[in-house]
């Protein structure tokens, strides 16, 4: 069973090949938001170096968000373009999903998924969902954990010392590299998940983009 899989939530871009459980190929670009440029070459590059064709894929899997919209758009439509030309399934996963699947548990640290929302905000989960939630109240949530809650995803880098200093220096521990949703765990992750039609696949909005809010 080979899956490809594509995550562009963010900054960083990555395309992964996994056959069976096992990675084959995994592609990683810090572009900057150019994600519309280096995608498709990114996703051919993968399937020559492992010498598979597009018809050799049984399905596909793409982060839903929450995350940048244009990098969401990008990833999706890519996704669902190939899907439907080829008449495969695809997995849809958020990308706090894919950030708590990197990581095993660690006995006595709670770890919790993060992704910056802006304007001092934060992506998180709760009991409803996906929301999202004022930095300062989402410390707030945490500080029962303090010293002992590790925060995974972009909003450890950019509220680092806010969270360091609230909710101890353990909250921020890991690189940035850790911090990023990779397309080779989701790629892992998709082999347990229900496929659906590219049709039903949507993207995680929480709230509109600046540019939608800033035209009413």
């Amino acid at each position: 069973m080979k899956i490809l899989a594509v995550e562009t939530s963010g900054k960083t871009f990555s395309v992964a090949l996994n056959d069976n459980g096992k990675t084959l190929a995994s592609f990683i670009y810090d572009c900057g938001h150019i994600h519309s440029e280096m995608l498709i070459p990114a996703i051919e590059r993968i399937l020559k170096d492992t010498e598979n064709k597009y018809q050799s894929i049984d399905k596909f899997a793409v982060s839903t968000g929450p995350g940048s919209f244009t990098g969401i758009r990008v990833g999706m439509t890519a996704v669902k373009t190939m899907a439907q030309a080829l008449n495969k399934p695809v997995i849809a996963i958020d990308t706090l999903t894919i950030l708590e699947e990197s990581f095993i548990e660690i006995k006595g640290v709670k770890l919790v998924a993060a992704v910056d929302a802006l304007r001092n905000e934060v992506y998180v989960k709760s009991k409803d969902g996906i929301v999202i939630k004022n930095i300062d109240d989402f410390i707030g949530q945490n500080k029962k954990y303090k010293n002992k809650v590790m925060i995974i995803g972009n909003a450890s880098i950019v509220y680092k010392d806010k969270l360091a200093k609230s909710l101890g220096k353990l909250s921020v521990s890991l690189t940035p590299v850790f911090s990023i949703p990779k397309a080779s765990v989701l790629a892992v992750i998709a082999g347990h998940y229900k496929s659906e039609p590219f049709s039903k696949i949507r993207p995680v909005y929480i709230r509109r983009s600046w540019a939608e809010e800033k035209s009413n």
